[in-house]
């Protein structure tokens, strides 16, 4: 990809042999359905992005989403006898600072009730040594039922190289600087955890919350 943003623009390489990309992979039923979920008539790119209530109000809609794929997950396990997922919820912020408010205001009394007290996690180049090592050793254990982590908050740190298979919910809460930095935030949630499509669209499916950029690339 050549340019930023809304100019940017693939480039043809030269001596591919064969190309599958995303779109094939999703038009193959081998990863997770993607999906922008938004409010019913709310036009998010009206609001100031750079506002917190914005991101609050983005977070609380992500928080949903998350909430209602808990819920089917737990009930295709249940009536298949399968192993439960827990679902994550992975949060884009725009830098490092935006990082710590948006961790705070996930870990309040005033996002729904303190729900996610204790549930999130934050990936960033500021972090202590001890408090990244801590983090990171939650990271590689997200799939694990005793990890109790259901939010994982990053700046622009886990593009390539980390794979789980239980990110449900994306919210962007910054713009990607290239078309291909977007599909690779997208491809972090698209594996499949029971390795197959079950046929159940919430337990297939992967929602990105409000955001014209990566609706665009959807």
């Amino acid at each position: 990809t050549r340019g930023a943003g809304r100019n940017a623009r693939q480039i043809r390489m030269k001596n591919v042999l064969y190309s599958y990309n995303l779109g094939d992979a999703i038009r193959g039923k081998l990863v997770k359905d993607p999906w922008v979920g938004t409010e019913a008539d709310v036009d998010f790119s009206q609001f100031d992005p750079d506002s917190m209530d914005t991101d609050a109000r983005k977070l609380q809609l992500a928080a949903f989403f998350h909430e209602r794929a808990k819920n089917a997950l737990k009930e295709y396990a249940l009536e298949n006898n399968k192993t439960i997922v827990k679902p994550v919820m992975l949060v884009v912020a725009k830098n490092i600072d935006h990082s710590k408010e948006l961790l705070a205001l996930i870990n309040s009394d005033d996002f729904r009730a303190g729900e996610f007290k204790g549930k999130v996690i934050e990936i960033n180049t500021g972090l202590r040594a001890e408090e990244s090592d801590e983090n990171i050793e939650k990271l590689i254990s997200l799939e694990h039922p005793d990890n109790p982590v259901e939010i994982v908050i990053h700046v622009n740190m886990l593009k390539e190289g980390w794979d789980v298979t239980n990110v449900y919910t994306i919210v962007p809460l910054r713009q990607s600087a290239t078309a291909i930095l977007t599909e690779q935030t997208i491809g972090r949630g698209l594996r499949l955890p029971y390795g197959e499509r079950t046929g159940v669209a919430l337990v297939d499916r992967l929602v990105l919350v409000a955001h014209e950029q990566y609706a665009s690339i959807v």
